[in-house]
């Protein structure tokens, strides 16, 4: 048990995947149990997309699809709304806006090093609500879409409330990642960097 909790408090692959672990149950019972009572305006964010704007950014592309899988898969029977748009949505959208936000690979790192490619990268934490804001607006569409399709006129009030949610899930995600992040990655030492130092001869 020592030896459990000394790698989990330790920054490095185990400590992040035990987390990884957590989130994903955890946020769907959140979700389910607490955000319907957490509502301004009749609408609650979606904190489904939250964590998946987290592991997005920092876990990467494979993980994203999984959780888009699981989350997708479980609304899909004990949520159902519209037939089949969680069951698609949530891991198609979730692996393709991974590939704008995720981190680059080391791999991807090195061809742009050697190619010497010069590209502004975007703060992790920006990166995560813009995953989520994303997500969010593509889920909120296909929603719409599909109202629309089956014969319900739509109002002001779907649009209001898809703007809602949008808005409310990346307040949630700012919040949200800025406290799991360090506790997913941990503290982790600065890189030592080597500094060439003039050489003196001494006079003897």
């Amino acid at each position: 048990m020592k030896a459990f909790l000394h790698r989990l408090m330790a920054p490095g692959m185990f400590r992040k995947y035990v987390f990884f672990l957590l989130m994903i149950p955890l946020g769907y019972l959140c979700q389910v149990c607490i955000m319907p009572y957490l509502r301004i305006g009749g609408v609650s964010p979606n904190l489904l997309y939250v964590n998946i704007a987290i592991i997005t950014v920092v876990y990467g592309r494979v993980q994203a699809l999984w959780a888009g899988l699981i989350y997708g898969f479980l609304m899909e029977i004990m949520l159902p709304g519209v037939p089949y748009v969680n069951l698609a949505v949530y891991p198609i959208s979730s692996l393709f806006v991974s590939f704008v936000f995720a981190d680059k690979t080391l791999r991807r790192l090195q061809m742009d090093r050697a190619m010497k490619r010069k590209t502004r990268e975007i703060p992790p934490l920006v990166r995560t609500v813009l995953c989520a804001v994303v997500n969010v607006f593509v889920y909120e569409v296909i929603n719409v879409a599909y109202i629309y399709l089956q014969g319900t006129d739509l109002t002001v009030t779907h649009f209001r409330r898809a703007l809602q949610d949008i808005l409310l899930t990346g307040l949630l995600t700012l919040g949200l990642a800025a406290l799991i992040r360090p506790l997913i990655l941990g503290r982790r030492k600065p890189e030592p960097v080597l500094k060439n130092q003039p050489i003196v001869f001494s006079k003897k």
